[in-house]
């Protein structure tokens, strides 16, 4: 009786139990790659949903939520960084939600190009946001 070539019955071992382990790794990477691709299609659909809602408008914004909306054509004069604004919130069952006095931490502007201008680089306001912070009553 001869003995096998060891490195023939390592390359039988590693056939027979490596294919099977890469073919379940590879499907199980494919699985988890869709389902991330998924994810992140759903996060930029809801960060476009969100941003539609605020386009055109002066937004405040607290660490949390969007406080209240303006539209840029009712804007008479937008708020800098340091300024205290009162917010009225939004009321719902009898509740105030977000209304209070807030100081305006920095502001941010938002531009679109328009094409429609015949101008060099023309671009108009899309969106500002007022980023601010509750004051505390003292």
């Amino acid at each position: 009786m001869t003995w096998p070539d060891p490195l023939s019955l390592a390359a039988d071992v590693i056939t027979i139990i490596g294919l099977p382990t890469l073919a379940w790794s590879t499907l199980r990477l494919w699985c988890e790659f869709k389902k991330e691709r998924a994810e992140a299609i759903e996060r930029r659909a809801e960060e476009e949903r969100r941003e539609i809602v605020s386009v055109g408008c002066l937004e405040f914004s607290d660490e949390r939520a969007a406080i209240n909306l303006v539209p840029l054509e009712k804007v008479t004069a937008f708020p800098r960084p340091g300024d205290i604004v009162f917010l009225p919130g939004e009321t719902r069952e009898g509740r105030n939600w977000g209304g209070g006095t807030y100081e305006v931490e920095r502001v941010s502007f938002s531009f679109l190009e328009a094409p429609e201008i015949d101008q060099p680089c023309p671009a108009v306001p899309s969106k500002v946001i007022a980023h601010v912070r509750k004051r505390v009553r003292q």
